[in-house]
């Protein structure tokens, strides 16, 4: 199918693409009078081929939205009191203030915070960062450790590169074990399969799917279902592996082709068979199936998503997975596990990604990855005076308010920053506290590539797009906004610091420049892509190749010796950690753990009428547990941890297991947006703690699976 119309605004049909999750999924804009009339699946998209699920044609909403912030807005009284002004005074003053803070107490003062969607439009980590750094500041945080840190920190130690992504082959996969995800309602996160269904299916029927979870997940209904105790992924995978060799089933080969086997093995043979299965709560006979299933299938693969990645021992979880699927021949074949090659970086290519430890964080000392800040640090780091004491905070893409623990310390935080600038299209609940909101575009409004997930394709493919529309009311690209700031802070665009000074006459927006210029020095430069090629000769998508090869994956691994590290002294350290952790069970508490649900994207996607009309957020509980507690469904109850309280209404269900709880994340809002406003739920995260000493301590991953709680009826009414 050919695009009608290019020009962004121009009446007819655009190609474009989702930017919401790693499927990125090919859509179809239809445009009349200027405006987005409708959003269909591109059904000759090379990869997604028709697919599309609810989140992109709500995404449509919310570009039209009446709550949707479309002027700077300049603080002018208490939170949430803001009166719109013009560019230039928010941008003179915030360069003015911005200039002040770092000058007077240096570089690492100032930070910014990035939000996930920054993975989904083109060099936006990379220009925002630099940004920040033109400063003097070295100080970084996203949403790393309550979202992917562990699985980055266990790239880094066992790959040599924080960030190799290492995933499953799903085509030629004949057995795979899901452990926290839930690929029916998210997708294959951190996978860029758009067709990720039928494929589970037919890996189903050539061998299985097994979901590991404390909840039967919709993926689990779909597939097999294997229940555990939450927060005891590390402990199944020790099992697991210790079964492998005492069944002599690991493959003697492979572990030629690692380095640690030996000391690995040695530490399995300590661990007591007897309290890693209760630690779990599968029987010993289960994981032997499970280690048998694994090492008779052709092709097998252990996959982590979000709910392995946020326990007490996340990091050891992604380790052990890795050593699974490298120990058992499993890494770099066919229906593997594969770490691919990106399109635009030279094969072969060092790691740029920050090593573990080189810098530490001023609150906790925590080492660490990938050069990110502890995101459960930042209230403290604000409110601890000190050398590089955060002043000055911009928030991009990201309501921290709610994404991380302690909400409460995190509201007095942000309230008294000498500067908070937020970019978003939503005065959400960080928004409040802002001194300036500055307006950005969806990704409607936006030209993009989908350069950061190119490589964890199975199906590689690339995917250049005009905007469909121009930003909508008085909106600015962050790199403009960015750009914008800098200069009037005598300092160059951080695009500029990317690439050196961009033509002026160029019609490639600049960060689509970057990623031309990685483009035609990476692997695709002996065609001759482009972004111009894109544009013009495959505006629905470039088919890089058939399939990601298996074979150039321990190519990519970044090690002294070139061989993957499944021992070393920050491995062992946990493992020593693990082996010696005590479970201290009351029996009054259960274990609270999260869920996404369908039509709900983290917290910022909760005024859309199509998504939010559906969302019902409950605390499902085990009728059991229930019938201990005199609770009965549809009662209010009062949840309680160590950090704090909320009231939510209970939903009884046997699909979680006994001793757990389970509550989505994202509720509780107050920010400018009506229709989430009135939602109700609550921010579960005011659960967690915000203690150094309660995140992981080599990866800063705050606990959000496993929380330890007491349910109790309340006072309070139930919500009818």
């Amino acid at each position: 199918m050919s695009t009608l119309e290019s020009t962004p605004g121009a009446d007819g049909e655009h190609h474009t693409y989702c930017r919401l999750c790693e499927a990125q999924c090919g859509l179809i804009a239809s445009v009349s009078d200027g405006k987005i009339t409708k959003v269909s699946p591109n059904r000759d998209h090379p990869v997604s081929r028709g697919h599309l699920c609810v989140k992109a044609p709500g995404m449509l909403e919310v570009t039209y939205d009446p709550d949707r912030v479309l002027t700077p807005l300049k603080r002018i009284g208490g939170p949430g009191e803001f009166a719109p002004c013009t560019w230039d005074e928010a941008l003179e003053d915030i360069a003015h203030r911005l200039t002040t803070i770092t000058e007077t107490h240096g570089g690492d003062s100032l930070a910014a915070y990035i939000g996930n969607p920054a993975a989904f439009a083109t060099m936006h980590y990379a220009y925002g960062y630099t940004f920040t750094s033109l400063f003097g500041s070295q100080k970084r945080y996203n949403a790393m450790q309550v979202d992917t840190g562990a699985r980055v920190l266990a790239s880094d130690l066992v790959f040599g590169n924080a960030a190799l992504t290492p995933f499953p082959d799903l085509p030629d996969t004949d057995f795979l074990m899901i452990f926290g995800g839930n690929p029916v309602i998210s997708k294959m996160s951190l996978i860029c399969a758009p067709r990720h269904l039928q494929q589970l299916d037919a890996i189903s029927k050539r061998g299985g799917v097994i979901v590991v979870d404390p909840r039967c997940t919709e993926t689990a209904e779909r597939f097999e279902h294997q229940p555990i105790n939450p927060d005891s992924d590390a402990w199944l995978l020790t099992a697991m592996l210790k079964t492998m060799v005492e069944l002599d089933l690991i493959d003697a080969e492979a572990t030629d082709r690692v380095n640690g086997w030996p000391s690995l093995r040695g530490w399995l043979d300590s661990v007591d068979m007897t309290l890693a299965t209760e630690r779990c709560g599968i029987e010993a006979a289960a994981i032997e199936r499970l280690a048998r299933r694994f090492c008779a299938a052709d092709s097998a693969v252990c996959y982590a998503r979000l709910g392995a990645n946020r326990g007490t021992f996340s990091t050891l979880a992604n380790v052990l997975m890795d050593a699974i699927n490298l120990c058992t021949g499993n890494f770099g074949k066919a229906g593997g596990s594969l770490i691919g090659q990106s399109p635009f970086q030279p094969e072969n290519s060092p790691s740029v990604a920050e090593r573990h430890g080189a810098r530490r964080s001023r609150i906790g000392d925590l080492p660490l990855v990938s050069g990110i800040n502890p995101a459960g640090e930042i209230a403290d780091d604000i409110l601890t005076p000190g050398q590089g004491q955060l002043r000055a905070f911009f928030v991009d893409c990201g309501n921290p308010v709610l994404s991380h623990p302690d909400e409460e310390k995190m509201r007095a935080a942000l309230n008294s920053l000498e500067l908070l600038v937020c970019l978003d299209f939503y005065a959400n609940e960080t928004a409040q506290y802002a001194h300036y909101i500055l307006p950005t575009p969806t990704f409607y409004e936006r030209s993009d590539i989908n350069d950061l997930w190119a490589a964890n394709a199975p199906e590689p493919w690339l995917h250049a797009v005009e905007a469909v529309i121009e930003p909508r009311g008085a909106s600015r690209h962050e790199w403009q906004i960015y750009g914008d700031i800098a200069k009037r802070a005598g300092k160059p665009a951080p695009t500029n610091a990317l690439l050196g000074d961009l033509d002026p006459t160029s019609e490639i927006a600049p960060p689509l420049a970057i990623a031309d210029s990685a483009l035609t020095q990476g692997p695709l430069a002996e065609k001759g892509m482009s972004i111009g090629k894109l544009l013009m000769e495959h505006p629905g998508g470039y088919r890089i190749s058939e399939r990601m090869s298996p074979q150039h994956s321990m190519a990519h691994v970044n090690t002294d010796d070139g061989k993957p590290q499944i021992w070393n002294d920050t491995i062992a350290a946990e493992c020593k950690r693990l082996s010696h952790s005590k479970s201290e069970h009351n029996p009054s508490e259960l274990k609270l753990f999260g869920r996404r649900q369908l039509s709900s994207m983290n917290s910022w996607m909760h005024n859309s009428p199509r998504l939010s009309r559906s969302l019902k957020p409950t605390l499902l509980m085990h009728p059991v547990d229930a019938g201990n507690r005199q609770i009965s469904d549809g009662q209010s109850v009062s949840v309680r941890s160590k950090t704090g309280d909320v009231d939510v209404t209970v939903e009884l269900s046997s699909s979680v297991v006994e001793g757990s709880v389970c509550y989505p994340h994202g509720f509780g809002h107050s920010g400018g947006w009506q229709r989430a406003n009135a939602l109700g739920g609550v921010n579960i995260n005011r659960l967690a703690s915000a203690e150094v000493g309660d995140f992981e301590p080599i990866s800063g991953q705050i606990l959000l699976d496993g929380i330890p709680v007491e349910v109790r009826p309340s006072s309070i009414p139930a919500a009818s």
